[in-house]
Parts: structure tokens; sequence; C-alpha cells
């Protein structure tokens, strides 16, 4: 759970391969970064982009490095987050995690309360 500062006055491309660099990860490996609000950047969809990663983050924010499961697949996609400890760090994010990674559950759950309804109103 460390803290690392990045140069954002640099291509997209070369901002994500220094990231994997830094932290250790296979370039292969499909990574995104999610801020304080639990907003996810789409980094993914941008490995490849020569634009200034000034224009898709923000100068002193704080991300969490996340990895990115099934990148082709909006249905499948899943996401973990690289960092440890992120329920004791960041909680809040931890439930935003939770339901990007089982928007089926969350649809689930919300079509079940209707249901539920739906019931109790007959």
């Amino acid at each position: 759970s460390r803290k690392e500062l990045f140069n954002l006055n640099c291509r997209l491309i070369n901002f994500i391969h220094n990231l994997k660099e830094r932290c250790g990860l296979d370039t292969k490996v499909c990574v995104d970064l999610m801020d304080r609000c639990g907003q996810v950047m789409n980094l993914w969809e941008k490995e490849h982009s020569v634009e200034r990663a000034a224009s898709l983050l923000t100068e002193r924010n704080t991300y969490v490095l996340l990895s990115v499961c099934n990148c082709d697949d909006p249905e499948g996609r899943k996401y973990a987050s690289l960092v440890n400890n992120l329920s004791t760090t960041h909680p809040e994010l931890t439930d935003i995690l939770n339901r990007m990674s089982n928007p089926s559950k969350d649809r689930d759950k919300r079509a079940g309360s209707l249901r539920k309804k739906d019931m109790s109103a007959a």
C-alpha cells in the first residue's frame, strides 16, 4: 500500500508502461486506476494512446491501481484492487469495486426487491 508519484506530462502509452514497470507488473496485464470517488479512468482503452496522461488524470490526485480481467467483454469485465488492504485504507472504494465487478449480482438484488414489492402489493 505504497504511494508513488508519476509524471502526467507524458504520453499515456509511456505512462501506463511506467506504471506497470514501477509496480512490478507484467506488460500484458490490463490495468486501470480508480479515483477516490470511485471513478474508473478506463486506461485499458487508451493503452496505446499518444494523448498526454494529464488529459485523463488530475495532478496531485490519489488513485487506486486495479487489474482488469476480460477487458474486451463489458459484461464479464472484473476489477481487482492491486492495493493491499484496500478495505482498510479506502473502505468506501471496496463496495464500489465489488459492485463494478459483479453487476449481475447487483441487478439480481434490485430485481428481487422489485419482485418482493410486487408480491406485497398483490
